[in-house]
């Protein structure tokens, strides 16, 4: 059996191990205290992939237990539609990393945490537009851009990107290193084969997956992952709590709810968007 060398408390009285093989959650009962954390001095990569991974899921699960609301049922997820409803929502999530992760960058240089500060203006340098590559993408497939993401706003995401903000802003600024983990993580669900789904669900001729490409399992974001794990391991114990922990509430703000409005609901606004000029219709 494994030992777990790391363990952490999270919310809502939960108590996560870590080994270099795999991570362990429990929910402690009310009148239990949490044990005191214990994280290694110095990580490791591989232990430090599983505290990352259990925070996440822990996080998922915790949202997956307060979700509300009506979910579109399976008969209600027609691939194109969804992926148009996904670019509105990438478009929010990635125009807002890189300011957020150069204010972040300032603060912790002010701080004397210069290593994480040079680390975050990577990841902007890195990020930086990404949210072009989804505009785009719903360019190329005859939306009008502007008006799209100012109909559609996906509650998820605005409020992945708020947080993200004020992350950048918190007493903590390291945390934004667990919310772009997360990010980037869930994003190598993204397979090949989920790519060539939806590319077969777009207009013949149309290329409009550029955005969904970097950010997948074949794209440049799982060389961030992987990236991410060395250097969030290299930091002290202290750190690696406060980016664990944002794990755990980006995942929970993620999988707070399904707020895709269903096929008929996105068939009638792509309907009304897309609609011929006057002009054009006379022609």
């Amino acid at each position: 059996m494994s030992d777990f060398s790391e363990s952490l408390s999270l919310p809502g009285g939960l108590y996560l191990e870590a080994s270099e093989e795999r991570f362990r959650l429990h929910r402690l009962p009310p009148w239990q205290a949490s044990p005191a954390d214990a994280l290694s001095a110095q990580g490791l990569a591989r232990s430090t992939r599983q505290l990352m991974s259990g925070a996440m899921y822990a996080g998922f699960s915790a949202a997956a237990t307060t979700a509300t609301g009506a979910r579109p049922s399976s008969a209600e997820r027609d691939v194109f539609l969804r992926y148009v409803h996904g670019l509105a929502a990438g478009w929010r999530t990635t125009g807002v990393t890189p300011g957020a992760m150069r204010r972040a960058a300032d603060r912790l240089e002010e701080r004397g945490q210069h290593a994480v500060a040079a680390h975050c203006r990577h990841v902007a340098e890195e990020e930086t537009g990404h949210d072009t590559l989804a505009w785009l993408d719903m360019e190329a497939l005859g939306l009008p851009a502007a008006t799209f993401v100012e109909r559609l706003r996906p509650r998820t995401a605005i409020a992945l990107a708020e947080r993200h903000r004020e992350l950048a802003e918190a007493a903590e600024p390291i945390a934004v290193l667990g919310y772009a983990y997360v990010l980037e993580r869930t994003s190598l669900n993204v397979t090949a084969e989920v790519i060539a789904e939806v590319e077969a669900a777009l207009p013949a001729g149309v290329f409009a997956t550029r955005c969904l490409r970097v950010h997948s399992a074949v794209g440049s974001d799982i060389g961030h992952v992987d990236e991410s794990l060395e250097f969030i391991a290299g930091l002290d114990a202290r750190d690696r709590a406060i980016i664990a922990r944002e794990a755990f509430n980006t995942a929970r703000v993620m999988g707070g709810g399904d707020d895709y409005p269903g096929d008929d609901a996105m068939r009638d606004m792509l309907a009304e968007l897309m609609q011929p000029t006057p002009a054009l219709a006379c022609a």
